[in-house]
């Protein structure tokens, strides 16, 4: 099993996600996952200039992890709620998967509770390693919550350390699959994983096909590690909405941790600039976009103050 105690190249740092009642979504993870104030503050002027969304200073933070220790974050961020946002609807970060240790007894508990269960446990169809449910948040954020049995014969999966531990794999949807993961493997050198061609019970409930309808699904991985699964989603898909100069609604924004921001060739929003507080801890930061239009923020692993 993977132990991810440790930072590394292409880890989870942090999934961010839009509230319009920030207190009431950390309620929610505390009561029923468990989870912890690490740290609560405002988005400083200098991290909304980093992620392209200027508005955003002085909006209230709330940094949460889970009972294990795993140093791997849900950041919930004030934002205006976005009307016309419908989860699982629209194109960029569509879910968390989070480990979990009883998947039967988080769905037991999760029945009168402020998250709408929208699938109920079931082993995926390609592996018995891997139980998960479906639910909804008060942000209409999704998680996948996932009881890992074992490892898959390509991937090593984290056994979960406390009732609901860490995030372990981000959901991404995409109006093309092949072309949303070249922004993973081009441009941050990471490997693709397996493709699978599957029916897919989330994307179907969620435009009304046909049960068994298949859908195209692929990993974006750090050696045996698998960090995104990368959807494409069907007609019908819209982009995201969101109001000019504000994070988007929902699952927001994704944190990963790089070894070296000088070497990609990307277009960041901004310079890499050095945070103090977390989840970045002294290291530089920058954010960009992905192919399917999903906003990335990448920590760089060791170089900070000491060596700029």
């Amino acid at each position: 099993m993977t132990d991810c105690k440790m930072d590394c190249e292409g880890r989870i740092k942090a999934a961010v996600i839009s509230a319009a009642k920030p207190d009431e979504v950390a309620k929610s993870y505390q009561d029923y996952f468990g989870y912890q104030i690490v740290e609560q503050g405002l988005v400083t002027e200098a991290e909304a200039k980093m992620w392209g969304t200027p508005g955003m200073t002085g909006k209230k933070s709330i940094l949460m992890g889970p009972e294990s220790g795993t140093q791997v974050f849900f950041r919930i961020i004030e934002n205006d709620k976005v009307e016309n946002y419908v989860p699982l609807k629209s194109f960029g970060w569509n879910a968390i998967e989070v480990t979990v240790q009883d998947v039967e007894e988080i769905d037991r508990q999760l029945q009168d509770s402020p998250f709408q269960i929208i699938g109920p446990p079931a082993y995926l169809d390609f592996s018995d390693k891997i139980y998960p449910m479906q639910a909804v948040g008060l942000a209409d954020e999704v998680f996948y919550l996932n009881q890992v049995k074992g490892d898959l014969p390509d991937y090593d999966l984290p056994l979960a350390r406390s009732f609901v531990d860490q995030i372990f794999i981000m959901i991404l949807a995409s109006p093309n699959m092949n072309e949303a993961i070249k922004f993973y493997t081009e441009k941050l050198g990471w490997s693709q994983g397996n493709a699978y061609f599957t029916k897919y019970s989330v994307i179907n409930n969620a435009f009304d096909l046909p049960e068994e309808t298949p859908h195209h699904l692929s990993m974006t991985c750090v050696g045996r590690d698998v960090n995104n699964e990368v959807d494409e989603y069907p007609e019908g898909t819209t982009e995201r909405p969101f109001t000019p100069g504000l994070l988007p609604p929902g699952i927001a924004m994704v944190s990963y941790t790089v070894t070296d921001l000088d070497g990609l060739d990307i277009d960041f929003f901004s310079p890499p600039q050095i945070l103090e507080h977390e989840p970045y801890n002294g290291r530089r930061v920058a954010a960009c976009l992905g192919n399917a239009g999903e906003l990335v923020e990448l920590i760089e692993l060791y170089r900070g103050l000491n060596d700029h």
